[in-house]
């Protein structure tokens, strides 16, 4: 995850870091999975394959990237699913619920 290219001075930091990371991979694999249900994936794959060819993580990674040029009728519907999937997650909903 690119850590260990890093030099960290404190454990707490480090600790930070590592949540940080986590929440990160959790809402882009959040966002791949929003985006799959979507129908987005067949947007992201190359071959004509009906099975999954990038992980929900990657599809996250790449949908994020394409985010600021993406057209408002394919935006809104992933923008919105998304909330909702955020908001069914206890984790998120317990952490950032009074955001």
């Amino acid at each position: 995850m690119g850590m260990g290219a890093l030099h960290v001075s404190t454990p707490e930091r480090r600790d930070r870091l590592w949540l940080l990371n986590a929440f990160a991979v959790a809402l882009l694999t959040l966002l791949g999975a929003t985006g799959e249900a979507l129908g987005y994936d067949r947007h992201l794959k190359s071959n004509t394959s009906k099975r999954r060819t990038h992980s929900l993580f990657r599809q996250g990674c790449m949908l994020y990237e394409l985010i600021p040029n993406m057209p408002e009728h394919r935006l809104r519907p992933l923008i919105e699913n998304f909330a909702q999937n955020l908001a069914q997650q206890s984790v998120f909903n317990g952490t950032f619920g009074t955001i």
